[in-house]
């Protein structure tokens, strides 16, 4: 648990590009009944999706050292009760089981297995995805309202894919949202433009919608139906490119979708460290109490912030001793996707490192 040693704490919701993450800690599964095989059948189901979406990894199952979440799972139950849910095409009402788990006792678990977590303000990504069709030629997939445009001719398949890549995003609680296709974003970016992954044309393009970052994924067809494509991804200074094929288009959306997904996840995930390095970090322009208690309720919103306490106040400089989890680096990529911090270096003070920034005022 955080420990923020100051001597006023306000809670302070504050503007950030980055997005909060609900029911991170929650899971909903379909069982077949209410019965007591069902019910646990679905805790362990729904431990496997809280698992997945804290860690970001499909595959963490597979992981030996989350066998040890298993051997109870019931321990970790903070809330449990059945409801009617949906199906996936949403045509039937199925009765599911929704279980909210304890928090500290999973965090405790996975600091013990050293599985690297994703915090839960995650990143926001703008998602522009161009498939070539042999009919229809290049197009955008993602606006169902004009299937008939240009712009956004839609197949079936390119439909699916577009599914298959929103489950994978939201089975790990990854933020995301696709372009509008309007007159600006024609005007702006063209899809042969975005089919050549020029990072100089989607990343201005992508400007308007002030995301954390960018994905553009381009894919086609082969004759004897292969799906080849690429990708590439841009977030807070870091880049990603990678190319992809698969022998159909259900492998391509069982395991190429899944495998790009894990990708992004892994560019945020830290290591919950046993303990923890001090880093002191020095904010200029706090020169109001409302500018103090919105930087400490900034700090307090960190994952990776174990503890914090004043070091010292200085005309509007304030300098906070931070307790951190996964070094200088990870704590400097939280605080400028907060939006509201600029960076001005870092320096070297009594063996410790400093993180020195401006506060940016709403």
């Amino acid at each position: 648990m955080k420990r923020i040693l100051v001597l006023f704490l306000a809670c302070f919701s504050l503007h950030s590009l980055a997005e909060e993450v609900a029911g991170l800690y929650s899971g909903l599964v379909s069982v077949a009944n209410q019965s007591a095989e069902a019910r646990e059948a679905g805790v362990r189901q729904a431990l496997a999706q809280v698992l997945i979406k804290l860690t970001g990894n499909s595959e963490i199952m597979l992981t030996p050292s989350i066998q040890s979440f298993f051997t109870n799972p019931n321990a970790f139950v903070a809330a449990i009760g059945f409801r009617n849910m949906p199906s996936a095409d949403e045509t039937v009402i199925q009765t599911g089981l929704e279980v909210s788990f304890a928090r500290q006792a999973i965090d405790q678990l996975i600091r013990q297995a050293q599985l690297p977590v994703l915090p839960s303000n995650r990143p926001k990504l703008l998602v522009w995805i161009v498939r070539d069709d042999a009919l229809m030629g290049r197009g955008f997939i993602g606006d169902y309202s004009v299937s008939d445009s240009s712009v956004t001719e839609i197949s079936e398949g390119a439909e699916a894919v577009l599914q298959a890549f929103d489950q994978a995003m939201k089975q790990r609680g990854m933020p995301y949202q696709l372009p509008n296709f309007d007159l600006q974003d024609q005007l702006s970016l063209s899809v042969n433009e975005a089919w050549s992954l020029r990072a100089d044309l989607i990343g201005p393009a992508s400007e308007r919608y002030q995301t954390d970052g960018w994905i553009a994924l381009r894919f086609y067809t082969t004759s004897t139906g292969e799906v080849r494509g690429a990708w590439l991804y841009q977030s807070a200074g870091r880049g990603q490119l990678n190319d992809f094929r698969a022998l159909a288009g259900e492998e391509f959306m069982a395991t190429a979708v899944d495998s790009l997904v894990d990708s992004l996840a892994r560019a945020y995930t830290y290591v919950p460290q046993l303990n923890t390095n001090e880093l002191l970090v020095q904010i200029s322009g706090v020169d109001s109490f409302k500018k103090y208690q919105a930087v400490l309720a900034q700090f307090k919103k960190l994952e990776v912030v174990d503890s914090l306490e004043i070091s010292a106040v200085k005309g509007d400089q304030l300098t906070l001793a931070v307790d951190v989890e996964g070094g200088a680096e990870l704590l400097h990529s939280a605080l400028l996707r907060s939006g509201r911090l600029k960076d001005l270096g870092t320096t070297h003070t009594n063996l410790r490192v400093k993180l020195e920034y401006s506060w940016v005022s709403e």
